[in-house]
């Protein structure tokens, strides 16, 4: 298993309510895995993936005047298969036992979000923010086969096949608000939903 990247990042401030920041990363992996099939008898006895991704991201804060904040975002990203992904049996569920998937791709994703704060005095801030991601080829653990057969004697039990697989394509969205509350003495709280 190997994993090397390199990046780069870049910030600039036009002015004192705006601020620009932009990057750009390169990351390279590869996994070699051998199976031994004297336990399980898997239709292959290798897995080898190699993958490459330039992935980047931009983004804009802007302070329309010292009680707000408004931020907005945009970023692609990158994960490669790791080893348990592609090669790891474990029992999931009783019932289910997930097998090694020497197919598998990257996943990619690209997201958009923006975020909006409020401070009050130098106390309290009050934040909000939505994002929207998708994702490419993303990685899934689905009902699967083995030697044509969806059910193997697992552990004693009779199981369903399953591996983590690429799904065409899968919505991830949300929203996020937070409150955080600097007391005296250095205490504070802060709240997340």
């Amino acid at each position: 298993w190997n994993s090397m990247g390199a990046y780069l990042t870049y910030q600039f401030q036009p002015s004192e309510k705006l601020m620009l920041q932009g990057g750009a990363r390169y990351n390279q992996f590869s996994l070699n895995a051998d199976f031994d099939t004297s336990f399980y008898p898997f239709p292959f006895t290798d897995a080898q993936i190699n993958n490459g991704a330039l992935t980047g991201s931009l983004g804009l804060v802007y302070h329309p005047t010292k009680k707000w904040t408004i931020g907005v975002n945009a970023a692609t990203g990158f994960r490669a298969p790791n080893v348990d992904d592609v090669g790891k049996v474990f029992d999931s569920e009783p019932g289910s036992v997930v097998i090694p998937n020497p197919d598998l791709t990257a996943e990619y994703a690209y997201n958009a979000e923006i975020d909006i704060a409020r401070y009050f005095g130098k106390s309290v801030k009050l934040d909000f923010a939505a994002y929207y991601t998708i994702l490419q080829d993303a990685l899934v653990r689905r009902n699967f086969t083995l030697n044509g057969q969806d059910s193997i004697i697992y552990g004693g039990q009779l199981s369903q096949v399953q591996a983590v697989q690429n799904a065409a394509v899968a919505n991830v969205y949300g929203i996020q608000a937070s409150i955080e509350v600097k007391l005296p003495s250095g205490f504070g709280f802060s709240s997340t939903y």
